[in-house]
């Protein structure tokens, strides 16, 4: 028998960012912010238009039914669509091991949304899912990236050499390990960050958002279900 969360994701509600399962009216925000070239620097190429967007999504939603993974949206307050996505994928069935992986549009960078959104998942992941061990890959250079993860708590435990290709070169990546255990832990002692400062910061740049979205208005999907466009962040 499958999980309920085969089924249906619940809607998770942080301290300034909600999460939720990403659905086909997101493919138009997340085009635009994840293609942005400052984003797509150290991950796999992005769907290249909102329709493969729609594919991507597509896809995400099938290997949610198929017990594999699951694609969160992150969805700031004053926004319906999502504006960034966290991965998470099992390493094998019984979900001990997962993968995660995470993208955010630049407006949002350094404003508690991600880091908010990530404490959301990793709880859902540990509690919900089942899962004792989370992986993530960052490519060594991308420093905003490696920061966050030991801001969540992870821990660098080793080197991959020529592990990621992008753009006809091969790039050398951290390996970082959040267990359950140091989770728990890390809860107990974690710093509080000030949300009233993380609300102005992401209303400024939701406001940033909207103008964007608006100059640049997504062409109307046609009617067909879109073709399914398999994609993950870290992925070569």
């Amino acid at each position: 028998m499958q999980p309920e969360w085969t089924h249906t994701v619940e809607r998770l509600h942080g301290e300034v960012v909600d999460v939720r399962e990403v659905i086909d009216a997101d493919a138009a925000a997340l085009f635009e912010m994840l293609c942005d070239p400052q984003v797509a620097a150290y991950m796999s190429p992005p769907p290249p238009s909102v329709e493969a967007f729609r594919g991507f999504i597509a896809w995400a939603q099938r290997q949610r039914t198929l017990g594999q993974s699951i694609c969160f949206g992150i969805v700031p307050p004053g926004l319906e669509s999502a504006v960034g996505i966290i991965q998470v994928r099992a390493q094998e069935p019984t979900w001990f091991t997962a993968e995660w992986g995470f993208a955010i549009g630049v407006a949002f960078w350094s404003t508690g949304a991600f880091f908010d959104a990530a404490n959301l998942v990793a709880e859902h992941a540990f509690q919900r899912l089942g899962v004792h061990r989370l992986e993530a890959r960052a490519v060594v250079t991308n420093g905003r990236g490696n920061g966050v993860l030991q801001k969540i708590g992870a821990r660098p435990e080793g080197a991959l050499a020529s592990a990621f290709a992008r753009n006809g070169r091969y790039d050398p990546q951290f390996l970082w390990g959040l267990h359950v255990d140091d989770w728990r832990q890390r809860t107990l002692v974690r710093q509080p960050f000030s949300v009233a400062d993380a609300r102005l910061q992401i209303a400024s740049a939701t406001r940033e958002t909207e103008q964007r979205l608006r100059a640049n208005p997504p062409s109307r999907s046609g009617p067909d279900p879109p073709p399914l466009y398999p994609f993950f962040v870290v992925d070569k």
